[in-house]
């Protein structure tokens, strides 16, 4: 019994630390105490980081200047209701103007359609200058005073202006607002009797 009891003595000397078996106060002070760190992991956000973008310095932006187009005229004339007949052909005017004199230089001739009809009541513009003088003036065809050259006959008749030229003259159809008909055509004139009658014969093509 007495060893039991002095067992049950010694153990709680060990436990309680009486006896020799106290602790030392310097001691426990030095044991570090256990100390719980609570972590909190909130949300984790991304964040993306911008690439720099390496720029050289000094590099300068050199505007190139392209020519502007250039615009070529086409070489094919532009095709109008009405062409030619044939070329212009210098006869005497007494073949079929006798009452007129060897002075008059006459622009005359014929105006067709499509099937070969003649067409009355057209407009024919000559224009240019000669001698010196600025011609501008009209005709239709058809009136009376150039039945002679047919039913859509006309005539320019010019009084003193018989002369040679190339290119001085040039005649023209036209509609009731001038607008063209056909291209202008030069003239070629002779200062000459036997060929001071140019007859110009139109048709039309379209």
């Amino acid at each position: 019994m007495l060893a039991i009891l002095a067992g049950v003595v010694w153990l709680a000397m060990v436990i309680f630390g009486w006896g020799p078996y106290q602790r030392d106060p310097v001691q426990m002070a030095a044991v570090p105490s256990a100390t719980v760190t609570e972590m909190i992991v909130g949300p984790q956000t991304s964040t993306m980081t911008p690439t720099p973008i390496q720029t050289e310095i000094g590099a300068q932006e050199t505007a190139v200047l392209a020519p502007a187009p250039t615009y070529t005229p086409s070489s094919t004339p532009e095709v109008l209701p009405f062409v030619l007949d044939g070329e212009p052909e210098p006869i005497p005017s007494a073949m079929i103007r006798p009452k007129l004199g060897c002075e008059w230089l006459v622009i005359a001739g014929q105006v067709w359609d499509l099937q070969g009809d003649p067409i009355v009541g057209l407009t024919l513009h000559l224009f240019g200058e000669l001698n010196g003088y600025t011609i501008d003036t009209y005709v239709l065809t058809g009136t009376d005073e150039a039945i002679a050259y047919g039913e859509s006959g006309y005539e320019f008749a010019l009084e003193g202006m018989l002369s040679t030229s190339d290119g001085d003259l040039q005649i023209q159809l036209v509609d009731t607002n001038g607008i063209p008909l056909s291209l202008a055509y030069s003239l070629q004139t002779f200062d000459d009797c036997q060929r001071n009658l140019i007859l110009v014969n139109f048709k039309q093509v379209r």
